[in-house]
């Protein structure tokens, strides 16, 4: 995969979520660069922190194939992350390169209902 396939991603993103879509980053072996960012996300932001961001994907895309190891479930294709106001997925490519993409939380409504049951049940 190369920065052209996380730029085709952005687009796509763009036309089906609109403004949900926070930010595309691609990053590989020798950095990281920010395909797609939304202004306000940006002014959310330092350049250090996104590099802490591209640093923190970067790790996990080198433990791919130990995961993939650990699970008979097939390739590593995606890894959700769901926090209160943002969804993060995070594409591992391989182990040196991938893209991570940030969505607002509305872009997963049944995800975001079925996590919030999820909690609910194990508060009870």
């Amino acid at each position: 995969m190369s920065e052209n396939s996380s730029e085709a991603l952005a687009e796509f993103l763009k036309a089906r979520v609109g403004d949900h879509l926070r930010s595309v980053i691609f990053y590989d072996d020798e950095g990281g660069e920010v395909v797609y960012v939304r202004d306000d996300v940006a002014d959310q932001y330092t350049d250090e922190d996104v590099a802490e961001v591209v640093r923190d994907v970067r790790l996990e895309a080198v433990d791919k194939p130990h995961q993939e190891s650990l699970y008979t479930h097939g390739s590593l294709e995606c890894t959700l992350r769901s926090f209160g106001d943002a969804v993060e997925l995070h594409f591992p490519h391989d182990e040196t390169c991938g893209t991570a993409v940030a969505l607002d939380s509305e872009v997963f409504p049944m995800h975001n209902t079925f996590v919030e049951r999820c909690l609910d049940a194990m508060e009870e």
